[in-house]
């Protein structure tokens, strides 16, 4: 089977996907085939081997995918283990386990980290080999004494089964748990296993499990402390999936000081009903949305705070969803403009240019043109829940941005609106874009922006001086392939250019899959697809280089699993610009669905 990644269209990708996540669930059995070794536990245990299948399965024979079974079910084990419901492990192990203990490994190297953190690197070279009681034994005494459990994770990386009966696989594990301790602080455990999986009594449970690699990051206090309830912040909503809340338009918010006084507010678009959140001067903050006129309309998009008529207080344009519908009508919520009075309250205020059709998601503010007026660049996403996008890896059918030239004020100072000059500017694009970050990229003295999509490719937008704009992400090697969710510019490495951040959906699954795949694939499909799967990027500018260079995994800063926005600060003030990136993503279907 070869496949030409122009065209993977949304139809071939499920076809594609039919072939990759069947399996051999429903395949002919063959008697034949060797059973996995078995091991009896008693007195002194045997030496801790996993062979591989020596037959395995290969992806186009695949009906019923046994290793997302087997991930699903180790979903409802880390559960479990969040949960600490140790006397219910036995039914996710054999009866017969043989595998390293999680606990009681002598440490054999320290290492000093960020911010005050040191991690612990076990000795696996002396880990105990224990059955399965001391197995579930071991997650107690690594669990038990927490004082609280955050998470705990057991991702399957990879995946092999034996063909025919008995069924069994060989796994490759990664494993997280993170929580509080009372004696280190915050505590994170992190490994790498391989270990084997034996279907008995209806459902597939571990027998082996061999550790690569185990460490111990703690931390004695934690650097940020969730203050959101004492401070005025928390609220809650139904979760997603529900009745209350099957909206596919995420929410965004934005801040600024609305009133002068010195101290940062919060505005929070929601469902129902929007947030504004006004700080106090003892470090609370009072909801004030409905006193201060920008409740309503609700279930907004994006938002920002800018400056739009020049009077020197903080205005507020929040994005809507709205689309043209058969009989040339234009439906759903315009983009909402609401001027400050400059003590921070606000008058929603009906200008030219915001009536359009437009699926608003990220508003990015810059002077395009350079007239010193603020303009917004409007990123286009599509309605998801009325036309799916058309390909997987080159989406065309999203709403089309906008760039809103700011049309200034008259004489009066009355402002004036905007104008929509996407397609004069040479910035007009129908992928489905859902971040955008402005600066001076190129450096040539003018703005330019660099935009995320969803479903393909980027786009960097070099500003030509004149309020025109060509495209450059390709020429500069930002075009980054993948599902884009955010984009953030900022000096990552100290020399005073400017770098990229991408924030990308990764896939545990989808690599897994990928790597069944072998030679199914052509290497300029394989390299797409690995792509589509892989998660964040990190871009750096190099003085006297024209373009950007891609930093590699294994420097860091990119596992953050479902990425969604990144943020650049200085959060251990060392000087130096850290990464905090929000991810994570919860159906409604189930508690550890993310």
């Amino acid at each position: 089977m070869r496949i030409d990644p122009r065209h993977l269209t949304l139809s071939s990708f499920l076809g594609l996907s039919l072939v990759l996540t069947s399996s051999c669930g429903g395949a002919a059995d063959d008697a034949s085939s060797p059973a996995p070794p078995r091991v009896t536990p008693s007195g002194d245990l045997p030496a801790l081997t996993i062979p591989a299948p020596e037959n395995p399965y290969t992806s186009v024979e695949y009906v019923e995918d046994e290793s997302e079974t087997v991930a699903d079910r180790l979903l409802e084990l880390a559960d479990a283990l969040r949960r600490r419901r140790f006397d219910d492990l036995e039914d996710w192990f054999g009866a017969d386990f043989v595998g390293h203990s999680l606990a009681g490994i002598p440490t054999g190297e320290e290492i000093a980290l960020p911010a005050g953190a040191r991690r612990e690197v076990a000795a696996l070279g002396d880990a105990p080999v224990v059955d399965r009681d001391g197995f579930i034994a071991s997650l107690r005494e690594l669990l038990g004494p927490w004082t609280r459990v955050d998470s705990v994770l057991w991702k399957v990386k990879a995946a092999d089964f034996e063909r025919g009966r008995p069924r069994w696989g060989k796994l490759t594990l990664a494993l997280h748990f993170l929580g509080r301790d009372a004696d280190r602080g915050v505590i994170s455990v992190h490994g790498k296993a391989t270990a084997r999986v034996t279907f008995d009594r209806g459902e597939y449970r571990i027998d082996r499990l061999k550790l690569s690699k185990l460490e111990t990051d703690g931390r004695s206090a934690p650097m940020f402390v969730d203050v959101a309830a004492a401070a005025g912040l928390a609220h809650t909503w139904a979760r997603f999936g529900t009745a209350h809340n099957d909206s596919f338009h995420w929410n965004g918010a934005a801040s600024a000081d609305i009133d002068g006084d010195g101290d940062w507010d919060l505005f929070v678009p929601s469902d129902g009903r929007n947030f504004l959140y006004v700080a106090q001067p003892d470090g609370t903050w009072s909801e004030e949305a409905e006193a201060r006129g920008v409740a309503l309309p609700d279930s907004g998009t994006g938002a920002v705070f800018f400056d739009c008529d020049r009077d020197g207080d903080q205005d507020l344009l929040v994005g809507h969803v709205s689309w043209r519908t058969g009989d040339d009508r234009v439906s759903g919520e315009a983009l909402q403009l609401y001027l400050n009075d400059g003590e921070g309250r606000f008058r929603q205020t009906v200008v030219p240019g915001l009536d359009g059709p437009l699926v608003a998601y990220t508003l990015t503010v810059f002077d395009a043109d350079g007239d010193g007026w603020l303009d917004v660049h409007v990123c286009g996403y599509g309605r998801v829940e009325a036309e799916h996008n058309n390909s997987w890896t080159e989406a065309t059918n999203g709403s089309p941005n906008a760039l809103l030239r700011s049309l200034g004020t008259d004489t009066l100072d009355t402002f004036l609106g905007f104008e929509d000059v996407a397609e004069a500017a040479g910035i007009t694009d129908t992928r489905w874009s859902y971040a955008a970050a402005a600066a001076d990229i190129d450096e040539d003295g003018d703005i330019d922006l660099y935009v995320a999509n969803d479903y393909g490719s980027n786009r960097l937008w070099l500003n030509n001086g004149d309020g025109t704009f060509e495209d450059g992400a390709s020429a500069m090697g930002l075009a980054d392939t993948g599902n884009g969710m955010g984009t953030s510019l900022g000096d990552l490495s100290g020399d005073g250019l400017v770098d990229v951040y991408v924030s990308n959906m990764s896939s545990t699954a989808g690599n897994r899959i990928l790597g069944r795949l072998g030679d199914d694939l052509n290497d300029e499909t394989m390299a797409l697809l690995k792509k589509l799967a892989a998660g964040n990027s990190i871009f750096l500018r190099r003085r006297g280089s024209k373009g950007f260079e891609r930093l590699p995994r294994e420097r860091g800063g990119i596992g953050a699993s479902w990425a969604w926005t990144a943020a650049l600060a200085d959060l251990d003030l060392d000087g130096d610009l850290d990464v905090f990136c929000t991810n994570g993503f919860v159906t409604g279907k189930l508690a550890f669905d993310t």
